[in-house]
């Protein structure tokens, strides 16, 4: 059980036989199981009216005097998708105490179903940390739930804000002489009260998620906190990292984070086979990095603490979490004399690193630097389908910090890596308005990654075509091949032949057909009038469609699109549209570029219209007239 997590029995003792009693001269906003009966009358919440459900009022409190947080929460459900509101997972460092209850309106009175024990259950416990997940029963449209846990520690977060309207939410958690803590602020919303050790936050609007944004709870109004100190008279009996330089020192000198890379004889074997090689320091670092992730397999355990032995997990060549897994490829390449470093960070679920922030309880994964031949590559050997040098999306997050015995630095784990798609097609159109023709693929990096993601949810190519042609209407493959599936160091190269139906109208001596057959976009992603938060497209965006196309015999163009560009400023995000045409064919070519993955928002509003010139350019026809006799 980590010390730097959990108090033990004794430092409780202590602390609890000389904390003074502090006096909460406010009374509570709510006390469990005493409902009001309008708030069962409820059918719309006035501040929005289109809310599924809305949270009435989120009470917690934490006790110094018993060192302990206790939340009471009371929910109103309004539609029928509100109802997944009743399901809820709690992560704490402690077990807790629960309760949980659904109130329903019958014949006028109050109906209280309680949670029974069978409906809570640990989904996931891993060194001291416990995830309890429980089901309120009895909940449709008009219920209110609640429910109230208790557990052993202070809070890491509480948040004001959520995805559906909150009425009340306050917290109160005060300082004092023997336990030091620091909160760091988030959100764009202003709290109603904020009073040394208790805030409130009051009619906060449901946070929208928008497309292209990092996780949604960087910018939900809330708290973080995290433990600076705790004091017994005269010393300081605890010191939990004042600084990312306290942190970086406490960590490398843990037994389950930096001591686990200290012992590497288990890799003597495996080191030596690869020395024996006698590759360039490159494809050595490439040899390592394939052999231990086909080695080992990823139990989607995320953390930086590796609790089991290196050795166990290695020789057992099962299962790890990426913390196991990425030191055992750390320790294998340093073995191997390659320039490499631990990367502690956080992963986009969890939320961004704050370097003003220090926290242990943040970081959640952990990958590797490498320095080959001055240029820098970072690896997570926990994803089989990830060819060297390509960081998977979850670790593309702000920043992470390096785990060294000094002088820890800020890296960032942005990525060069582009998305590439090269689409190529040679169509024919046929005077009944049906296309007939091939059209072809080339992905590379994040493109063929993510389509491998996909294809493997198949259980066959042809169950993966079939699925093609179903989400395309009027699609028919009529043959296919694709190429590189497992040679993930390969291209992913598709070729299919095609017949396409419904894509061209005939109207009297007039054909119409809209040029962007495979890429059209219809509505613009980006809806809101003003955004706070930035836009994150995660990695560079290149594609290109090239279509050839050859129209039939007996018709000749009336219209054409016009040819066009547009970017943004420095050209952040860039499109062509370039169209023309020779005899019966008419060659397009379009191409959409994001060059620089994040957008501020003040430059939201140029994005948006960007978008809306696409679309524009997207609706546009090829308009072909009948050839009189």
């Amino acid at each position: 059980m980590r010390k730097i997590y959990v108090l033990k029995s004794a430092v409780l003792f202590i602390l609890i036989t000389i904390l003074s009693f502090q006096v909460f001269s406010q009374k509570a906003p709510m006390k469990y199981g005493k409902i009001n009966i309008e708030d069962l009358k409820m059918t719309e919440y006035a501040y929005d009216t289109t809310a599924e459900a809305v949270i009435l009022c989120d009470y917690g409190v934490f006790s110094p005097e018993h060192f302990e947080f206790t939340r009471t929460c009371r929910i109103k459900i309004l539609k029928k998708d509100g109802s997944r509101w009743a399901n809820k997972q709690i992560n704490s460092y402690a077990k807790m105490k629960l309760k949980a209850a659904a109130y329903n309106l019958v014949d006028g009175e109050i109906e209280v179903t309680k949670m029974k024990s069978e409906s809570v259950y640990e989904v996931f416990v891993e060194g001291n940390r416990v995830a309890t997940k429980f089901s309120i029963p009895n909940v449709k449209e008009g219920t209110i739930i609640e429910f109230q846990y208790t557990y052993d520690g202070m809070p890491y977060e509480w948040r004001f804000q959520d995805v559906i309207p909150v009425k009340w939410s306050e917290l109160r958690m005060y300082q004092n002489d023997y336990l030091k803590f620091q909160k760091n602020f988030f959100g764009f919303e202003s709290l109603s009260i904020n009073e040394n050790g208790r805030w409130v936050g009051e009619n906060m609007p449901a946070f929208r998620i928008e497309p292209f944004m990092n996780s949604y709870t960087n910018y939900l109004t809330k708290f973080e906190f995290a433990i600076r100190q705790i004091f017994v008279p005269g010393r300081i009996l605890e010191e939990y990292g004042t600084s990312w330089e306290q942190v970086n020192k406490t960590l490398y000198d843990d037994r389950y984070v930096g001591k686990r890379l200290e012992t590497n004889l288990y890799l003597n074997n495996t080191a030596k086979e690869i020395e024996e090689t006698e590759l360039p320091e490159l494809d050595k670092a490439i040899l390592a990095y394939d052999l231990v992730k086909s080695t080992l397999t990823w139990n989607e355990g995320e953390r930086i603490f590796a609790y089991t032995p290196l050795n166990t997990v290695f020789n057992s060549k099962k299962n790890g979490s990426c913390a196991e897994i990425n030191y055992i490829l750390i320790a294998l390449l340093d073995k191997l004399d390659i320039d490499v470093t631990p990367v502690l960070l956080s992963t986009r679920d969890n939320g961004l690193l704050s370097p003003i922030f220090p926290s242990i309880n943040k970081m959640n994964y952990v990958v590797a630097l490498l320095k080959i031949n001055d240029k820098n590559y970072m690896l997570d050997a926990t994803d089989k389908l990830a060819p060297f040098g390509l960081l998977p999306k979850r670790c593309i997050n702000g920043e992470g910090i390096t785990l060294v015995k000094e002088n820890s630095q800020w890296v960032n784990l942005g990525t060069n890596l582009n998305s590439k798609e090269v689409f190529y097609s040679q169509l024919s159109l046929q005077n009944d308005g049906e296309i007939k023709g091939t059209v072809s693929q080339k992905l590379l990096n994040y493109a063929a990654f993510d389509f491998r993601k996909t294809y493997e949810e198949y259980t066959s190519q042809d169950e993966f075509i079939q699925n093609m042609e179903s989400e395309n209407n009027g699609l028919i493959i009529n043959d296919y091949d694709i190429e590189n599936i497992e040679d993930i160091y390969k291209p992913i190269v598709t070729k299919y032949d095609i017949t396409l139906q419904n894509n061209a109208n005939v109207i009297g001596e007039f054909m119409y057909l809209n040029p962007m057959i495979f890429e059209k976009m219809d509505n613009n992603p980006f809806k809101i009038e003003e955004r706070k938060y930035p836009i994150d497209y995660i990695h560079p965006i290149e594609k290109t469609f090239i279509l050839n196309l050859s129209i039939p015999d007996g018709y000749a163009i009336d219209q054409l699109p016009e040819s066009f560009k547009a970017s943004l400023p420095e050209n952040k995000v860039s499109f062509l549209y370039s169209i023309k045409s020779s005899g019966q064919n008419i060659q397009l070519t379009y191409k959409f570029n994001v060059n620089t993955p994040n957008i501020y928002s003040s430059e939201y509003q140029m994005l948006k219209q960007f978008y809306d010139l696409i679309i524009k350019k997207h609706s546009e026809m090829i308009v072909l007239k009948k050839i009189n006799s």
